[in-house]
């Protein structure tokens, strides 16, 4: 039997968590048995960012949509939705698909109306929600709309699925798929990496690293990270990598000149091989206001790095508070700062976090396992549009 024809629709402006979950699964999928074509929403006047790079390498036929028609400086761009609507509607009609696959409120806004014209499946990932601005604001009640005529829904927590179920979409066609990440990790690598990024950034060896990795937005609550090393003890040897770029970066640098900790922070901006940079970490941190299943909290715990994150979204599904992390309260710099001094104090804790959390990531969110769930659920929707 030839393989199925997915259309993967997917809104790649930045590499963050989204992209990360997404690069997963290409890499992993059966691809005698799935035959992907991504179709990529993107910003035409930028080169092509991580991700697209990532996916030629990869070898993936990929077509690109063009988000709007100039950059937002210079004008509105009205009609985009309707643009992108058409270009979607006109590459499913041609190209035969036997389902297609949403990512992200805009995908879901062109892409499932584009498919259900057709007749064509479709099932829709949905990686959280983040408010910002009234437009952002709209799209999200828009996405909410438009997944009440998608087939399937993969909610990447259980919060995300309750937060479906508020807005109106029925409970029994929403599928919790909880995100994963590579559990198999060479520790000579992980070694030979700690001691390289160490150096390369002049650590000391008995200076203690705190590290953040993803998006520099206010949702990421990076804020709070920052006041909690501006609490600590000056005599406690800390340091806080911050690895990652976004639009609050010129905020955040501000910040450390004002709290003047600027020999305790070091910006790394964006790193392609974020997952080498782990190792450097003696502690992860994660004080996020909103969360899903946050891709960099897992790799973390993956690595055997300690970690601290908020007790928001998927997160207290993951983290057992002092048991394999410890659970901090959103916007709570003071709760950061003394999960921080105990496990600076107490390395017997931090040894047995560390391969607590490693255990846990190995037995509930291994790639292998993760990637299976999600091309069942393919199987089911095509089977079930076949039998019918």
């Amino acid at each position: 039997m030839s393989a199925f024809k997915i259309a993967y629709i997917f809104t790649p402006i930045e590499f963050g968590g989204a992209e990360r979950v997404n690069l997963n699964f290409l890499k992993t999928v059966d691809r005698s048995r799935f035959q992907i074509y991504p179709i990529l929403i993107i910003r035409p006047w930028e080169e092509d960012n991580f991700f697209v790079q990532e996916l030629k390498k990869l070898d993936y036929p990929i077509y690109k949509v063009p988000v709007a028609i100039r950059p937002r400086s210079e004008g509105r761009d009205y009609f985009r939705g309707i643009r992108c609507y058409k270009m979607i509607h006109s590459i499913l009609k041609d190209n035969s698909f036997d389902l297609v696959h949403t990512h992200g409120y805009f995908a879901d806004i062109v892409g499932i109306p584009a498919a259900k014209r057709i007749g064509v499946p479709s099932i829709s990932t949905c990686h959280g929600y983040i408010p910002k601005s009234k437009s952002v604001i709209l799209y999200n009640m828009l996405d909410h709309l438009v997944l009440r005529f998608t087939n399937r829904i993969i909610a990447v927590s259980e919060g995300i699925k309750r937060d479906l179920i508020k807005s109106g979409i029925r409970g029994s066609k929403i599928e919790v798929i909880s995100n994963a990440v590579q559990t198999e990790i060479d520790n000579t690598t992980l070694i030979q990496n700690r001691q390289k990024k160490r150096q390369a950034l002049g650590i000391k060896e008995d200076e203690f690293i705190v590290g953040y990795v993803g998006r520099l937005s206010v949702e990421k609550g990076i804020v709070y990270l920052l006041e909690a090393i501006s609490m600590l003890n000056s005599g406690m040897p800390i340091k806080a990598l911050i690895i990652g770029d976004g639009p609050q970066k010129k905020e955040l640098v501000g910040l450390v000149k004002e709290k003047g900790i600027g020999e305790k922070i070091i910006f790394t901006g964006f790193q392609s091989d974020a997952e080498n940079w782990l190792p450097a970490m003696d502690v992860f941190v994660l004080p996020s206001l909103t969360e899903g299943t946050p891709m960099a909290l897992l790799e973390a715990m993956a690595y055997g790095i300690p970690v601290i994150a908020s007790a928001v979204g998927g997160v207290p599904a993951v983290i057992t508070n002092k048991e394999n992390g410890i659970l901090v309260k959103p916007c709570n710099s003071s709760d950061l700062a003394k999960g921080l001094h105990l496990l600076f104090q107490e390395p017997s804790l931090r040894a047995t976090i560390s391969e607590r959390g490693k255990n846990h990531i190995k037995q509930n969110h291994n790639m292998h396992n993760w990637c299976r769930e999600i091309e069942e659920q393919y199987n089911f929707l095509i089977e079930k549009t076949f039998n019918n």
